[in-house]
């Protein structure tokens, strides 16, 4: 079972939403303000934050930012408001989604399955690169010199791993040592 935290201020949303996703099998830990929130993510490690934005305490962008500096939480945020501006630092800040208010639990789940599943390959990614420096190394270069983010990187090396069939780690030294003789 998966464990969930929502964040919001507003007590109707926020029993509406937990009592909903409790219904459809998941474990709730519930937060009326920012700081709470960031409490519990901290003790609690719930797999998703579901974060509203406007929040007493931090705000769910605030919240956003120090769960990526302090937990390996991942988020997802929901809110009344469908402002381009909150919706371009949502993604900058790695959110795994971005759903407008109001919001019914039934529609939630598939949204929430899927940000679920994405953040367990994102940290599939992040457990390779932590096992194998090579494969680190050649995403953080195709990062560099194709403006990716870490997971295209990750995958235009996997896609050229499959082409050429090879390795993974075959191909990221074979970059690696490309790069040190085009010094």
């Amino acid at each position: 079972m998966s464990k969930l935290l929502v964040a919001d201020d507003d007590r109707v949303v926020l029993f509406t939403l937990c009592e909903g996703l409790r219904q459809a099998g998941f474990q709730i830990i519930e937060a009326r303000d920012g700081l709470q929130a960031l409490a519990l993510c901290q003790s609690q490690a719930p797999d998703l934050a579901l974060l509203d934005l406007r929040m007493p305490g931090l705000d769910g962008l605030e919240l956003a930012r120090r769960l990526q500096a302090e937990t390996s939480v991942p988020f997802v945020f929901f809110s009344a408001y469908n402002d381009e501006a909150y919706v371009q630092e949502a993604v900058a800040l790695g959110a795994l989604g971005y759903l407008i208010k109001p919001i019914q639990a039934t529609t939630l789940v598939p949204m929430i399955r899927t940000a679920l599943a994405r953040a367990n390959d994102i940290d599939g990614l992040q457990g390779a690169f932590d096992t194998n420096r090579s494969i680190a190394t050649a995403v953080g270069m195709l990062m560099h010199s194709e403006g990716l983010d870490q997971a295209s990187a990750f995958e235009r090396l996997r896609q050229q791993a499959r082409s050429r069939r090879c390795k993974l780690e075959e191909l990221a030294q074979a970059m690696i040592l490309d790069s040190q003789q085009g010094k």
